[in-house]
């Protein structure tokens, strides 16, 4: 396979044997600034229909930038999953604050009635059971820092009929956007009451036919749509929609990381054979298009008697002078010294280009420059990066290395004691997480059951948090058990021989 690609003043051409970049003219190309259009005071609202949405990101895409972001990331995917666990732990549970020596505590108790509600959702036609409904909660919460959830209502719920509150859907956090139909004034910054109305759809497509209205869930009048849906964020400073300032901090990080294996498999795949530069003078281009020019007025004379017009290098100039034909002459010479760069059969030939002093005695000729490649300096900054780049990702996510399983140089922990109270630090720190988490389910509960509401009963994820090995009694300590397991399985494996011996 040959590839030509020529950009201006440089290019490539590329076979199966070599890999040749070339200029034409010694200066150096000029190279645009991508980073100066980063920050162009792009418009906040978008128009659909009579309303007015608030996009998320310069694009209107952020959601898909970070799920790709993250998702192509070699350590923030299972990291996020392990967060997640931890939170979720052994799953929603419900329990009832109370006080006890002037600490508020939780007093994990079975109620029926909240517990029975939460486990129909799924029988009476929602999308998910309710602990798959918190998973796919947390990991928005983990992943941009905000969620949305549709409420479905029942048709008696200003009656005094069934729980009015049938149930809760997660949404697709790339779908939805906030939206208003107010005249805002985007002099001002907006704010989050503005912004009553819901649109979700689609927004890589943009089809407006197919884009659905929701009304926002209102606290103070929770049940005057049958269905309605509500955001949930962690506050940014002067922002409307929740920001992932983890991802915010290390994006710059997060690119590098995920651009550093192509990187090192780019240049594996090329370096054995990118190493020649090429130097066209312009000169020399000047005489070929000069040459392609004359013959195209030849071939006007040609065709004026019907005969067969003239070709350049095999290739069919036409009676018009076109830039087009010059690449292809230029791509038939550079590959014409390509088959002499390789092949065994080419050993002792010899290429020959143009070459001739100009009038100032100035030598035009075309120049071949080898590429030193540098292999282990290259490789080994590019692993240095990789080494600091896990450093940031993993100090900003606050997870110590204890709890992550990932550090320097393989070392997970150095002692027991490190899992132990790190663990313990990480467990008072999820009180805000559970707190956005849970919200919603809170609410709900709220309007359901208002006389437990003022009980003081919430839903919560219940984390038991683990004894230390040495306030264990022996008999039940965890290596002890993992013996005793052993034990039993090779029994079993014996027993298992001994009953295939007979048969044979």
């Amino acid at each position: 396979m040959n590839e030509f690609n020529i950009d201006g003043n440089q290019g490539y051409y590329q076979d199966a044997d070599n890999l040749i970049s070339f200029q034409i003219g010694a200066d150096t190309p000029g190279i645009i600034d991508i980073d100066k259009f980063n920050n162009l005071n792009l418009p906040v609202l978008y128009n659909v229909g009579q309303h007015k949405v608030l996009i998320k990101g310069n694009t209107n895409l952020l959601p898909e930038e970070i799920q790709l972001m993250i998702g192509g990331n070699r350590l923030l995917p299972e990291l996020i999953e392990k967060q997640m666990r931890i939170l979720y732990g052994q799953g929603p549970q419900v329990y009832k604050k109370g006080f006890e020596k002037n600490k508020l505590i939780r007093h994990w108790e079975e109620k029926p009635e909240i517990t029975d509600w939460m486990d129909s959702w799924q029988p009476r036609g929602l999308q998910d059971s309710a602990e798959h409904f918190f998973m796919k909660t947390i990991r928005d919460f983990y992943y941009f820092e905000d969620y949305w959830i549709k409420w479905k209502f029942s048709k008696s719920r200003r009656t005094n009929g069934p729980l009015p509150v049938i149930g809760l859907e997660h949404v697709d956090n790339r779908r939805c956007r906030l939206a208003t139909g107010k005249n805002i004034d985007l002099t001002d910054d907006p704010v989050d009451q503005d912004f009553q109305t819901v649109v979700a759809g689609n927004w890589q497509y943009g089809n407006v036919r197919k884009f659905k209205i929701y009304k926002r869930f209102n606290h103070a009048f929770p049940l005057q749509s049958p269905v309605a849906i509500s955001y949930h964020k962690n506050d940014s400073v002067g922002k409307v929609y929740g920001e992932n300032k983890y991802y915010a901090g290390i994006k710059e990080w997060l690119t590098g990381m995920n651009r550093n294996p192509k990187y090192i498999n780019s240049f594996l795949k090329n370096s054995l054979s990118a190493k020649i530069h090429l130097v066209i003078p312009v000169e020399w281009v000047e005489s070929v298009e000069q040459k392609i020019r004359d013959y195209c007025e030849e071939n006007k004379v040609k065709e004026d008697a019907g005969k067969t017009l003239i070709k350049l290098n095999g290739i069919e100039i036409g009676v018009e002078y076109k830039s087009s034909t010059r690449d292809k002459y230029i791509a038939a010479e550079i590959k014409k010294l390509s088959s002499f760069l390789s092949g065994v059969e080419n050993q002792g030939k010899l290429y020959a280009t143009y070459a001739y002093t100009t009038a100032d005695g100035n030598p035009v000729q075309w120049k071949l420059e080898p590429i030193d490649l540098k292999y282990k300096e290259f490789i080994s900054s590019l692993t240095d990066y990789d080494k600091r780049a896990d450093e940031v990702t993993l100090a900003a996510k606050g997870l110590d290395a204890s709890i992550s399983s990932i550090s320097k140089e393989g070392v997970i922990s150095k002692s027991g004691s490190d899992l132990y109270y790190n663990y313990i630090i990480y467990l008072h720190n999820l009180s805000p997480a559970e707190h956005i988490c849970n919200e919603v389910i809170n609410y709900a509960i709220r309007i359901n059951f208002p006389g437990l509401y003022k009980q003081g009963y919430r839903v919560g994820f219940y984390n038991e948090v683990p004894s230390k090995q040495e306030d264990v009694s022996p008999n039940d300590r965890l290596q002890n058990n993992m013996n005793h397991v052993t034990q039993q399985v090779n029994e079993l494996k014996s027993e298992v021989n001994k009953i295939a011996s007979q048969i044979n």
